[in-house]
């Protein structure tokens, strides 16, 4: 059975403190996500049904779609933060998106505020090569 498209927990954890999520992807079904070991930092969670969800942090992944690699980082922060770009909704929260051009790859970043959690998102794959990910990445869920 084929699929028009692939799920992603991003998230970091241990046995002792257990799983704290950052975002579920939603994304193409080519997309495989690559852990980074020790690329995360969890400093504040908020616990929503029994689930984690981290507040305050950052992690970094890499991403394969066939002969492609780019890099995934999502950033949580406490609050609602200023949005920049065009405006976008995702799994029904205001959010941004645009695309920066860092001097070496196009980088896509998608940022939205989830009143739940009380925090703001925000993703960044580098590399990417066109808006295909926006379709899947705004039903990703927060919480």
């Amino acid at each position: 059975m084929s699929t028009d498209y692939s799920w992603h927990a991003i998230a970091v954890g241990n046995r002792l403190l257990g799983l704290y999520n950052f975002v579920v992807l939603k994304a193409p079904p080519t997309w495989r996500i690559i852990i980074m070991p020790m690329a995360s930092d969890v400093f504040r969670h908020r616990e929503i049904n029994g689930v984690k969800w981290v507040r305050d942090g950052e992690v970094m992944h890499f991403i394969k779609d066939g002969p492609d690699t780019y890099t995934l980082r999502v950033v949580a922060k406490p609050g609602r933060k200023r949005l920049a770009g065009t405006s976008i909704v995702i799994n029904g929260h205001s959010g941004a998106y645009e695309y920066v051009d860092d001097g070496k790859r196009r980088v896509l970043k998608l940022s939205f505020y989830c009143d739940v959690t009380d925090r703001t998102v925000e993703i960044k794959i580098e590399g990417v090569k066109d808006s295909t990910p926006i379709y899947y990445l705004t039903q990703s869920q927060c919480h």
